[in-house]
C-alpha cells in the first residue's frame, strides 16, 4: 500500500516488473474543466543524450468508451532534463474521465522519461519510459530521477519528421496502476503481463512514422455488457483505423516493405563507435563514451536491445562495455584476471582487439555518470 501522497505505477526494471513511486510533486495542478499532463524528458549530458528536449507533443484525450474529450495542439517546448505541463480543455466542460491519452510528436524530437496526468477530479496516473524500451521503441538512459525516488527510468524517443521511428504513442492510464497484491510473482506471469501491456493494443501502443506520420486515432477496449458471459474483450478504433492493431516493433535494420524509412541512416541520434571500414559521417556519437556505475544502467541491456540508440557505454561496476555500432559486449581489461586482449582498456579508453586499438583516436567526449 502506498503512503499518503504517493502514486504507484507499474514499470520494468532490468527486465523484471517493478513498482515506481511518484510523489505528488511529479503531477501538475489540476484544471477545473480540463486535465493537465506533465511530460518529463531526458537530460542532455556531455557525451550522453543529445537534444533530448524539443517540441512537446500534441495531446488528445478519450474516455473509456473511446469518445473524444479534447485536444491540445502545439503546446510549446521543453528543455532537456525538465518538464512541460500541457492543459487539455475538456469539450463542453465535461468532467468525464480521460482514461486514454494519445501523444503525437512534433518536428523537434524529444526523449520521454515519464508522463503523468491529473484529471479534473484530481485523480492522478502516470507512465514511465521503460515501457518504450521494453516494448520495442528507440530509447536510451534518461539520467533524470523520478522525484522522491532513486529511480532513473529509460526514455522513449518520439519525433514528427522521422528523425526517430516513433511518431507517437497512446496510454490507457488505469492499466499502469499498481493494484494491491496484484504484482505477478512468477517469471511466466510477469512475461504474460508484459506481453499484455506491450502487445494488446489499448494499454500502450507506439505509432511508427512510416505508417502513421501524425497519429490521431486510438485503439481502445470495447465495453461489453457484463451480463454477456460469452463476450470477450475486443478492440475498436476511434477516428480511423491504425495500420497495426498492436504496438509495432521497431528494428534498425528493418524488414518492413517501407524500406528507406526504416533504415538506421534516418535516425541521426543513433549508434556509438563505428566498425572499422564503415562511415561515421552521419554518426553524432562517434566520439562519445558514457561511463556509469549504476545497477540499472547496464552495458548488456543496451547491447541486447535492438532499438537502443546512443553513445558507446561502459559500466565500471560490472566491468562490461557495449560498442553500440554493432551491439557487441566486451569485458573490461583486467591484468589480475588475465584479461588483456579482446577487452576495453580503462587506461586508454579504447577497445583492444588482437592487441590493437579499434579506434584511430581516443573519444573526444567521455561523460562520467559514476558520480551521479
Amino acid at each position: 500500500m502506498a503512503a499518503a501522497g504517493i502514486i504507484e505505477a507499474i514499470g520494468v526494471i532490468s527486465g523484471v516488473l517493478g513498482i515506481f513511486q511518484f510523489g505528488i510533486d511529479n503531477f501538475a495542478a489540476p484544471k477545473s474543466v480540463g486535465s493537465t499532463i506533465r511530460v518529463t524528458v531526458g537530460l542532455d549530458t556531455k557525451g550522453g543524450l543529445n537534444n533530448a528536449g524539443g517540441d512537446l507533443p500534441d495531446v488528445r484525450l478519450f474516455n473509456e468508451a473511446g469518445g473524444f474529450i479534447g485536444i491540445k495542439a502545439g503546446p510549446g517546448k521543453v528543455k532537456d532534463g525538465g518538464f512541460g505541463d500541457i492543459t487539455v480543455k475538456h469539450n463542453d466542460d465535461t468532467t468525464q474521465q480521460p482514461t486514454y491519452a494519445l501523444f503525437s510528436a512534433n518536428n523537434d524530437a524529444i526523449c520521454v522519461a515519464y508522463v503523468s496526468i491529473t484529471w479534473p477530479n484530481e485523480d492522478k496516473y502516470t507512465w514511465v519510459g521503460n515501457w518504450g524500451h521494453q516494448c520495442g521503441g528507440s530509447w536510451y538512459y534518461s539520467n533524470v530521477y523520478i522525484s522522491g525516488s532513486n529511480e532513473k527510468p529509460d526514455c522513449l524517443w518520439i519525433d514528427g519528421n522521422n528523425d526517430q521511428p516513433q511518431s507517437g504513442f497512446q496510454v490507457h492510464w488505469p492499466e499502469f496502476v499498481q493494484k494491491k497484491d496484484d504484482t505477478p510473482i512468477t517469471q511466466i506471469d510477469q512475461g504474460a503481463k508484459v506481453d499484455h501491456l506491450c502487445n494488446s493494443g489499448p494499454p500502450f501502443k507506439m505509432y511508427k512514422y512510416a505508417d502513421v506520420k501524425d497519429p490521431k486515432s486510438i485503439t481502445y477496449w470495447t465495453i461489453h455488457n457484463k451480463r454477456d458471459e460469452d463476450s470477450t474483450d475486443g478492440t475498436a478504433v476511434s477516428y480511423g483505423p491504425p495500420t497495426y492493431p498492436s504496438s509495432a516493433k521497431f528494428r534498425r535494420s528493418g524488414s518492413s516493405s517501407s524500406s528507406s524509412s526504416s533504415s538506421s541512416s534516418h535516425y541521426p541520434r543513433s549508434n556509438g563507435t563505428v566498425v572499422p571500414g564503415s562511415s561515421n559521417n552521419n554518426n553524432p556519437h562517434f566520439n562519445r563514451l558514457i561511463m556509469s556505475n549504476a545497477a540499472q544502467h547496464t552495458a548488456a541491456g543496451l547491447c541486447e536491445s535492438e532499438t537502443s540508440l546512443g553513445p558507446d557505454f561502459l559500466n565500471v561496476a560490472d566491468g562490461t562495455f557495449c560498442r553500440m555500432s554493432d551491439k557487441t559486449l566486451w569485458p573490461v581489461c583486467d591484468a589480475g584476471a588475465q584479461i588483456v586482449d579482446d577487452c576495453f582498456s580503462l587506461d586508454v579508453h579504447q577497445l583492444i582487439v588482437n592487441g590493437l586499438s579499434t579506434r584511430d583516436a581516443p573519444y573526444e567526449h567521455v561523460d562520467d555518470w559514476t558520480s551521479f
